[in-house]
């Protein structure tokens, strides 16, 4: 007990001195400030607020990526698991029924002389595929579904040309007696080329939008001729022009510059006493039998160069003939459709068969040439129409296979023979 009181009182007179220092050095007082706001702790967290989205996104990505695997595993283990059987089924072929006759018809054929490919789609449908062609019907019946062949065409296949006009222009070069001495006058007539352009022709508010559809009308005849006197021999200067498209109305050439016309006057024969003497005689005073050299120049193409130039011979008084254009007049006939005329149509007319528009873009002297126009929704394929149309051959008659004639019968012999 004794070592047990000695403890204690060692405990108690060190608690005691340790009272006594504090009381005898008294800690100074912190002077506490104003409490946090609760906003302020808001704020703090807000400033964290896309760190804990962006973790709880990842968290989720991750545990999702562990079930598809798990799920993934337990598919495969299905699968593995299944029935592996695979039962056969069908008939086997016999080879010798299979296997061609003529093998070594084909082996010798294709070795010495194969057949061509015409990529015009004859044999072949590759490049040429056949096209069919609804026809409605008007007794309420759903539309016929026909095919468009040789020997019975439909739509634009069926289209021909029936006639093709060359629209010619003519130019007369005339020596004449005026004022004592003789004198040189020039003439170009062009009355059936030059048409009123698309881009003026008015047919009214509600068929302007499709006024490509309707053939073109006449010009103006002061339009389409023209004379010009006053001319001298000079073969290296520049051609003069002679059309009626000046002044005024010379921006019409920048819609058709190919209307423009322009003479070269080279050269002229001298004129005999003869020759003379009879111009005198005459009621226009013209000279006979003066020949010209002359260069006529038609219009400049993109500003660059001529589309023709033509060097001719021409005599005093007589009118030398030049080709200008085309225009061709169509037939539409089927097996489904009465025929049907379609007159005057030149580069730059449409036309519509069976829903799809076709655009004039070329005629020549023997073809007239078409093409698909993608702006209304075609495909831009070329349809080349001779004139006149080749004769379709029809298909060779199918000879019917010969009659089998049945054996004779066979007469068994008497009994008892």
């Amino acid at each position: 007990m004794g070592f047990l009181d000695s403890i204690l009182k060692k405990k108690k007179s060190a608690l005691v001195d340790t009272a006594e220092e504090g009381l005898a050095n008294p800690e100074p007082v912190v002077a506490s400030g104003p409490k946090p706001s609760p906003l302020a702790k808001l704020k703090g967290f807000l400033d964290h607020l896309e760190k804990i989205i962006l973790g709880l996104v990842l968290l989720s990505v991750t545990v999702l990526s562990v079930m598809k695997l798990l799920a993934a595993r337990k598919d495969v283990a299905a699968v593995e698991g299944g029935e592996k059987t695979v039962i056969l089924g069908g008939s086997i072929l016999a080879l010798e029924n299979e296997r061609p006759t003529n093998l070594n018809t084909l082996i010798k054929k294709s070795q010495e002389d194969p057949e061509a490919i015409s990529l015009r789609g004859t044999n072949h449908l590759v490049f040429n595929p056949r096209a069919w062609k609804e026809i409605p019907q008007t007794n309420g019946e759903p539309p016929l579904l026909v095919i468009d062949s040789p020997s019975a065409p439909l739509g634009v296949s069926a289209l021909q040309v029936s006639s093709i006009t060359n629209f010619k222009a003519y130019l007369n070069a005339r020596a004449f007696i005026g004022g004592g001495i003789v004198r040189h006058e020039f003439t170009w007539l062009d009355r059936e080329y030059p048409v009123i352009p698309y881009q003026m022709m008015n047919v009214g508010r509600a068929l302007n939008p499709i006024k490509t559809f309707f053939p073109q009308r006449p010009m103006a005849s002061s339009l389409l001729s023209k004379s010009a006197t006053g001319w001298s021999v000079d073969p290296r200067g520049e051609p003069k022009p002679l059309h009626g498209f000046t002044g005024q109305n010379a921006w019409m050439l920048q819609l058709h510059p190919e209307w423009e016309v322009k003479v070269r006057f080279k050269a002229v024969s001298a004129a005999g006493a003869a020759q003379l003497a009879e111009a005198r005689a005459r009621p226009d005073k013209t000279v006979p039998n003066v020949v010209y050299d002359l260069d006529i120049i038609k219009g400049v193409k993109n500003g660059l160069q001529s589309y023709e130039t033509n060097s001719v011979r021409a005599v005093s008084g007589v009118a030398i003939e030049e080709s200008r254009g085309y225009a061709a007049d169509f037939v539409y006939e089927t097996k489904y459709h009465k025929k049907q005329a379609l007159k005057n149509f030149r580069v730059g007319r449409h036309l519509m068969i069976d829903g799809e528009v076709f655009r004039v873009f070329r005629i020549t002297a023997d073809t007239v040439s078409l093409v698909s126009d993608p702006v209304y929704g075609g495909n831009g394929k070329i349809y080349d129409k001779l004139y006149p149309a080749p004769v379709v051959a029809p298909p060779p008659a199918v000879a019917p296979p010969p009659a089998v004639v049945p054996p004779p019968a066979v007469v068994p012999p008497p009994a008892g023979s």
